[in-house]
């Protein structure tokens, strides 16, 4: 058992050094790369310089004592010497780091541009299951390790090894091997000491990890949603919440540090014992005229430097631990695979309305569960032809936005197809199909940017002048510029400063700035009153005009209109017709109907009264 985890261990360490080798060693980028050698071989040279500091020490010492020379004839070409190596040792460090943090702040850069996009191609159903707080604390965590760990590597790790090997080495040859075999010693009990608290410690640093990302999430959590927080006057229920997490983080801390702290004590015992043996070896070497004062010094010395070394062991090995377990976490996100992923070859799907016109949408026998346990739709079939519109109505939970979301391909069907214009949307490109289909959703979320910002998202390389023409049909220009900045008036964190149809008229604007061939309506006015309804209902409809429509919808007011309706029931289709035909057939969609909108004074037929 120990040799299987040990295997695995040593697997997971592998695996986590080839997944910084690409960032570190970037594919094309020599400037980077030579930046990276450059850094290898400053740091060489340094502790090359840094291990001739004891030994000129050593040397003056030595001089100075009196059965040697009188004070006034110490070389002073051997104290410059002194000096010289003392201050190049360490400027050489300094000149290695600038020469790296380009490499290093470069690094995170490409990680965290690939994690961002790695995210989004990650599909609907991936975002939610995953807290959006604890996602963005992996990311930034992980991102922070990879840097953290190639300087722990490359300047850490590899500087102590070399000073750790040569300063043996000169030990060895000139105080012999009882001195090298004390100090080996050390070594492997310091190391295995190290190695069985950094083990015990991950445990505890992962479950500080998660009581971090706890705490994140309940904090943004409770402030996103501040408004719901005011209305059920839960503050104090939130402050409890918030606060029970923070003591979860404040007792896993303390844990975390009370293992840090049994950590450092047991290695400096370790370290004290080996230099207290060593000083006696050398004492007894003195007294027995062995080695001179000099050499006693000189072999203190070295013992500091390499003490220094231990301790930096100690440190790197506990961080290299705790920053693989942040950058493995973030490497298993990396690693994920999208439910939803681009054909070998894709079909091209001209986007533009201008270019192509309206498009063709069939639903064939499409089936949809997230589970063979949990069907949501069941052998759906109907046919939208090109710059016609359909309306799909029926109950909560029948199914609705499941369509609109299986057309734009947030999933894949279970069974059947979807098609555009006789093609199969998995054979299309997913930014070829996103660009082609506009959304106008039932719930609006902006970026905390300006109004124009947001507009613009529709079509990024849109020109001011196409922006408000946007914003104009949407009906939207004059409130805008009614507003003490106009379009350079920020909407705060979601659009919170902006009203339901403020927000909605926005959306649309921005549908019709990206000039989609099939439009999508998701319950575009559920959540607005009937004035505001009515007002958006004539920019929806100068939208829709020529384009293929699918409208999502509950309140059966925005859709009298359209060629075709759907009613679903429990994801079948049990009725579809017109709005006339359907009222005329007295079923499902006359009771909806007659439940809803009986102020309208619309004269039902006799079967439904």
């Amino acid at each position: 058992m120990a040799t299987a985890a040990s295997g695995s261990r040593s697997a997971r360490t592998l695996g986590t050094i080839r997944g910084i080798l690409p960032y570190l060693w970037p594919e094309g980028e020599w400037k980077l790369r030579l930046r990276v050698v450059v850094a290898l071989g400053l740091l060489v040279l340094g502790r090359v310089l840094a291990l001739g500091v004891p030994y000129c020490y050593a040397r003056i010492v030595q001089h100075l004592s009196p059965q040697v020379s009188p004070v006034v004839l110490v070389p002073v070409a051997l104290i410059a010497g002194y000096g010289v190596l003392q201050f190049f040792s360490h400027v050489l460090d300094v000149v290695r780091d600038s020469v790296f943090t380009p490499v290093a702040l470069r690094m995170t850069r490409r990680l965290v541009r690939r994690g961002v996009q790695h995210m989004h191609a990650l599909s609907l159903r991936f975002h939610l299951d995953r807290q959006t707080g604890a996602l963005i604390r992996s990311v930034e965590r992980g991102t922070e390790a990879v840097a953290q760990i190639s300087r722990i590597v490359l300047f850490n790790i590899l500087p102590s090894v070399i000073d750790t090997v040569l300063t043996l080495g000169v030990i060895w040859h000139l105080f012999g091997f009882a001195y090298v075999g004390v100090i080996l010693a050390a070594l492997v009990i310091y190391s295995t000491v190290t190695l069985r608290y950094t083990q015990m410690r991950i445990g505890i640093r992962r479950a500080r990890n998660e009581a971090i990302s706890e705490a994140n999430h309940r904090l943004v959590d409770s402030l996103l949603n501040y408004e719901t927080v005011k209305y059920f006057g839960a503050e104090r229920f939130e402050d409890r919440r918030i606060d029970d997490a923070q003591e979860r983080l404040e007792v896993a801390s303390v844990r975390l540090q009370d293992s840090t702290n049994a950590l450092f004590s047991s290695q400096n015992f370790i370290i004290s014992l080996a230099a207290t043996i060593v000083m006696v070896l050398a004492g007894h070497d003195v007294t027995t005229h062995r080695i001179d004062v000099g050499h006693f010094v000189m072999v203190n010395t070295y013992l500091m430097a390499l003490y220094g070394s231990l301790t930096s062991i100690g440190w790197i090995y506990a961080s290299w631990r705790s920053s693989r377990v942040d950058l493995e976490h973030l490497l298993d996100l990396l690693a994920l695979e999208p439910d939803i992923s681009d054909p070998a070859r894709p079909v091209p799907l001209i986007s533009s309305l201008h270019e192509v016109g309206a498009a063709e949408v069939v639903f064939d026998h499409v089936g949809f569960g997230y589970s063979d346990a949990r069907m949501i739709l069941r052998d759906v079939s109907f046919r939208v032809l090109a710059g016609t519109s359909l309306a799909i109505v029926g109950p909560t939970g029948a199914g609705k936005s499941t369509i609109a979301r299986l057309l734009f391909r947030s999933y894949d069907v279970s069974s059947g197809a979807v098609r555009i214009d006789e093609t199969d949307v998995r054979a299309f490109g997913q930014s070829d199909l996103h660009a082609a289909i506009g959304v106008v959703p039932q719930d609006t979320v902006l970026f905390n940017e300006t109004v124009g910002y947001n507009i613009r998202y529709g079509r990024l390389d849109a020109t001011k002048e196409e922006i408000e023409e946007a914003a104009r049909k949407a009906q939207i220009h004059d409130f805008i510029a009614s507003l003490p900045e106009g379009y350079e008036t920020k909407v705060g964190e979601r659009g919170l400063k902006l009203s339901g149809g403020e927000k909605q008229r926005i959306a649309i604007a921005r549908v019709i700035l990206k000039d989609p061939r099939i439009l999508l309506l998701d319950e575009a006015t559920s959540a607005l009153d009937t004035r505001t309804e009515r007002e958006i209902h004539g920019a929806l409809s100068a939208l829709s005009r020529a384009r293929t429509t699918i409208t999502v919808a509950h309140r059966l007011s925005t859709v009298q209109e359209c060629d075709q309706i759907l009613v679903l029931q429990q994801g079948r289709v049990v009725e579809r017709g017109t709005h006339a035909d359907l009222l005329a057939l007295g079923g499902h969609y006359a009771a909806m109907w007659a439940a809803q909108i009986p102020e309208m004074g619309e004269k039902l037929p006799e079967a439904v009264v």
